[in-house]
């Protein structure tokens, strides 16, 4: 049986699945699907419009300490101050200037309070790359999803195709890679596996195939 209203947490690198995953994860489940990634994007395009200088930690401490950061319809929309942002997060420049501010600790502080306050209540699936480890060491369930780095490129690069954003399978790996590195050595909250985690290869799986297996894991606890 079931407990209700369970805390899950799941990391991994970009393009593994785990945003897709949680979010129809969260839809069968009737929970609250939190992305950490689009708190930090959100982060990252309120840096953009108060002048861009995403290496200015003053400025980020003090825009991360004063916004709010919400989602809606079980994560589907993200809330930046009230403002529906979720259109706006996915863009090339977002994707260049969220490496310099997802490693800045303060910032980082700023976002593990907001996360934590949104998920207090349980009921709740959390996704990024430091909430099995930093975030939600004691969730009630953690995985972690990855999947091969040309199969994670070919992924983003048909997502980014269909939003007409003008780019390539070489850089999208490119970025993958450079991404991968960073996330991983990062000086806090690198990205890894919590010894309690459950790993899903997600490489030959179908999106329907890696939800049922997450699925069937929270079902039988």
């Amino acid at each position: 049986m079931m407990k209700e209203r369970l805390t899950i947490a799941m990391d991994g690198p970009a393009g593994s699945g785990k945003s897709t995953i949680a979010q129809r994860l969260a839809e069968k489940l009737d929970y609250l699907y939190l992305n950490s990634g689009s708190m930090y994007r959100a982060m990252t395009l309120l840096s953009i419009r108060e002048g861009g200088d995403s290496t200015n930690v003053p400025m980020l401490t003090k825009l991360a300490k004063s916004c709010r950061i919400d989602f809606l319809d079980n994560g589907k929309t993200t809330l930046l101050n009230g403002e529906d942002v979720s259109d706006s997060l996915r863009t090339p420049e977002i994707d260049r200037a969220i490496v310099d501010i997802a490693k800045t600790p303060e910032v980082r502080h700023e976002m593990v309070k907001q996360q934590r306050r949104i998920g207090e209540k349980g009921g709740i699936i959390v996704e990024g790359r430091d909430v099995t480890t930093v975030v939600f060491p004691d969730a009630d369930l953690k995985f972690y999803i990855n999947a091969s780095v040309e199969e994670r490129a070919k992924r983003r690069f048909a997502e980014q195709k269909t939003r007409g954003i003008e780019t390539t399978l070489e850089q999208v790996e490119k970025e993958i890679r450079d991404r991968d590195q960073m996330d991983e050595s990062r000086e806090h909250s690198p990205l890894r596996t919590a010894e309690d985690a459950i790993v899903i290869d997600t490489t030959s799986m179908t999106i329907n195939q890696a939800v049922d297996f997450v699925l069937n894991r929270v079902e039988v606890g």
